[in-house]
């Protein structure tokens, strides 16, 4: 069956004080475009913990007997429970499904990542979290549909990462309910291929697009993106062939992503595959987030004594460079709030479909790369440069994108927060007049 459109105002908020099945309103938490949430508790226990009370703005609407078929089959620490299901009657007669999950006292996911204290291993830990997640759904059969980092709450209690709103989520034998020609989700963390069937709907108006768990994995990718640096990736501009279809052919991440340990860079990079097949699993990207999570382990000496100078102009380099990442970090997500605001669709913990929108940007075409492209690194301040014949003063050194970078083992690379570009490690060779390392300098 086709969803119901909506032929008038959404009702207004339940007062707190009503009774829906054996549950008491206490308060409104948020509204999206289907339903509404409330806190509330058990009308017989009062004082008893609180559950997310989701009731149908629509009456009748089939989307949330489903989400609660849905997370009735689900069990991970990342995802509510479901608490109990049913219909209530409005003072008008009308019928409203409704359904209370376990309640998450916690923060929007971007939101907390704004927090100065919070460190990359801890974000690399909330993600594989969501990874786990995703990838407990995908093992049923399942697939979320509307995965974005509004519909990511990380618990005060204990840090833990809680993926919400499964109303667009779907699992074998659910009944269909989306009209042919229609892509659901959130148009900013739409697959290169959900976006080509987007595009081509025009032409297409019978077909109807099928969610995989490849979708979810791209839209982890997107999140991870935006969580770690702030800013989004973007489709380079899709192209047309003869027979009218669209091409998505690049994914161009953003060159502060270069700043993100080499492994989960390159995880993230994968996830971002125009390729669907080469997104891999969310089994094998926990994998990388867990390990990129854990502590590193301790640097074994074995240099000669010209890596070992090098070494200590790394250590010199990096106390400096740690705070300005730190307040780039801050001030880059800062910067970017209020556009990624009005491009990321729904309500905080509902994310309701938007499919009217759509991602492609204009930008200058390219030919086809089959992962998301990585851009060089740019020389720091103070770094040194190559002489007149393009030679740095030293032979260990080499030159890239116009200054002298020392090449690292990978492990020791990532220990020190540094660069990796086409598989090898890159760090900075420094001149030995740079500025002080208590007032760092940015580079433009």
């Amino acid at each position: 069956m086709a969803d119901a459109v909506p032929s008038s105002d959404p009702p207004a908020p339940l007062p707190a004080g009503t009774q829906v099945g054996p549950w008491r309103v206490v308060a409104w938490a948020g509204q999206g475009a289907y339903g509404a949430v409330y806190r509330a508790v058990p009308v017989h226990a009062q004082h008893s913990p609180p559950v997310a009370l989701k009731v149908a703005l629509r009456q009748g609407d089939a989307r949330f007997f489903r989400e609660a078929q849905l997370l009735s089959r689900m069990s991970h620490p990342s995802v509510p429970r479901l608490r109990d299901s049913g219909t209530w009657q409005s003072p008008e007669g009308t019928l409203h499904p409704w359904l209370t999950m376990e309640w998450v006292d916690g923060v929007p996911l971007y939101h907390w990542a704004w927090n100065p204290a919070v460190s990359s291993r801890q974000c690399f830990g909330v993600l594989a979290q969501l990874a786990r997640a995703l990838q407990a759904l995908h093992e049923m059969g399942a697939v979320h549909r509307d995965f974005k980092g509004e519909n990511v709450l990380v618990r005060h209690a204990d840090g833990r990462a809680m993926l919400t709103d499964f109303g667009l989520g779907c699992f074998p034998g659910a009944e269909r309910l989306t009209p042919a020609g229609v892509c659901l989700g959130t148009p900013l963390y739409r697959s290169p291929e959900a976006g080509q069937f987007e595009l081509s709907r025009r032409h297409q108006r019978s077909a109807a697009y099928v969610h995989t768990p490849a979708d979810d994995l791209y839209a982890l990718g997107m999140v991870a993106c935006r969580l770690l640096t702030g800013e989004y990736p973007e489709w380079v501009e899709p192209t047309q062939d003869a027979q009218g279809a669209w091409q998505v052919r690049r994914v161009r991440t953003p060159a502060s992503l270069r700043g993100v340990a080499p492994n989960v860079r390159a995880c993230i990079v994968r996830l971002l595959s125009v390729s669907p097949e080469q997104r891999g699993t969310a089994a094998e990207c926990a994998e990388v987030l867990e390990q990129a999570s854990r502590p590193p382990r301790a640097m074994r000496p074995q240099w000669s004594w010209l890596a070992m100078a090098a070494g200590l102009a790394l250590v010199v380099w990096a106390g400096w460079t740690v705070a300005a990442r730190s307040t780039e970090k801050a001030s880059l997500a800062q910067a970017r709030t209020a556009a990624a605001g009005s491009r990321d669709a729904g309500t905080v913990g509902l994310g309701e479909a938007a499919t009217n929108a759509s991602t492609a940007q204009a930008l200058e075409p390219s030919s086809p790369a089959p992962l998301a492209e990585e851009a060089p690194p740019e020389p720091r301040t103070g770094q040194v440069r190559p002489d007149a014949k393009g030679r740095c003063p030293h032979k260990r050194q080499v030159v890239l994108n116009g200054a002298c970078w020392l090449p690292l083992d990978p492990e020791e690379c990532e220990a020190i927060g540094s660069q990796m570009f086409k598989g090898k490690c890159y760090v900075p060779a420094l001149s030995w007049d740079r500025p002080s390392t208590s007032q760092p300098t940015r580079t433009p």
